[in-house]
């Protein structure tokens, strides 16, 4: 089922699979991407298991609202923050069900989904955060990423001129996707299919949006300290760019119904259809926790 859910500033653009009846799994997708980062394969697969699996496009990408963009010296204020984008969530949820949801979300999908769940928990059975550092400093030591690590790969994400043409970026983009798939052989197939979807729609005004919502994030390790609902990190091995893996993985210990699951040679995307098998696996898993838990 497609569906427009509308409010008086934003249109928001989802899709559901499955029964509407059975439990909803929210899929909240990362900064400039569209709602297909979940791949189809993976929503059917869930949604076979008995869950309605709703995904959407974030607003100022895909087919959703796409706002001006506030590009440095572009004299544009930021045209929403990230707790608009939280709105957003609860208002695709509530638009298709009044049940409560396992919500997950990937990078800045992740966040909003942690967001979402200390503002809504009476929303919520369970939360899955993948390849986003948990939104709390805590109190342990924080392990540093070797610095020619990072720079090598903020080298490779920078030198992306984003141009407008598609048969260009597809080149540049693909340097991005390798450098983000960790020792994963890269699906080229699969990636290219992605960047042509991003190419649908405008693509520098969510460059700059989505990166500067960011900033609006505050510490909430308390708040997730005192959810009593089963929360599901997930870190690629080789992923730095939220943050060391060690660093969510210490963290997660320090909320009491946390679990941390270690995607071993992933990198921040997962352009290889045997990653998307190992995370059907580990978050079906997870989900029936949340399930158990509530009955």
């Amino acid at each position: 089922m497609n569906k427009i859910i509308k409010t008086e500033s934003v249109e928001i653009c989802a899709k559901a699979f499955g029964n509407l009846d059975n439990t909803p799994v929210l899929l909240i997708a990362g900064a400039m991407a569209p709602a297909v980062f979940w791949e189809t394969k993976f929503c059917e697969s869930l949604s076979a298991r008995g869950y309605c699996v709703i995904r959407f496009d974030n607003r100022d990408i895909g087919r959703s609202t796409h706002f001006p963009q506030n590009a440095p010296g572009s004299g544009i204020e930021l045209p929403y923050t990230i707790y608009d984008m939280v709105t957003d969530a609860k208002n695709v949820l509530e638009s298709i069900t009044d049940k409560s949801c396992h919500i997950i979300g990937h990078s800045l999908g992740g966040a909003i989904a942690q967001l979402f769940a200390v503002t809504y928990p009476e929303k919520i059975i369970s939360l899955t955060a993948i390849s986003s550092p948990i939104l709390a400093k805590g109190n342990i030591p924080f392990v540093e990423t070797d610095p020619r690590i990072t720079e090598e790969l903020w080298g490779i994400l920078m030198a992306n001129p984003m141009y407008q043409d598609v048969n260009k970026g597809l080149r540049e983009f693909q340097k991005i996707w390798r450098a983000l798939n960790g020792d994963w052989v890269l699906d080229e197939e699969m990636a290219e299919k992605y960047t042509r979807t991003i190419y649908e729609t405008e693509i520098i005004g969510p460059a700059w949006n989505h990166t500067n919502v960011q900033s609006g994030i505050r510490d909430i390790f308390q708040e997730l300290k005192e959810i009593d609902k089963p929360l599901l990190f997930i870190h690629g091995e080789k992923d730095y760019l939220p943050s060391n893996p060690e660093n969510t993985k210490r963290l997660a210990k320090s909320l009491p119904t946390a679990d941390f699951f270690l995607l071993k040679k992933a990198g921040h995307m997962f352009f290889s259809k045997d990653i998307w098998l190992i995370l059907i696996e580990r978050i079906h898993e997870h989900l029936q926790k949340g399930h158990n838990k509530t009955n």
